[in-house]
């Protein structure tokens, strides 16, 4: 977050290198990161990332951990 390329208010940042899920509004640009499925970090649960009406952080069971809009 402290290097972001050139984006405009409303922006979304998706990125997956760090492995641990993450949802932030930095500077009018969304930060997204889905977490992991094979090496979650921090203690993170394996998952991965839905959206549909809104971002949906979802296990390996299916099972929904963390919402955002």
């Amino acid at each position: 977050l402290r290097n972001l390329p050139p984006h405009k208010e409303g922006d979304v940042l998706l990125h997956r290198h760090t492995h641990v899920p993450a949802c932030i509004c930095e500077k009018g640009m969304w930060y997204i990161n889905p977490g992991s499925v094979s090496i979650p970090k921090e203690n993170s649960e394996h998952g991965y990332i839905i959206l549909s009406d809104k971002f949906y952080w979802k296990n390996l069971d299916g099972e929904v951990y963390k919402t955002e809009e």
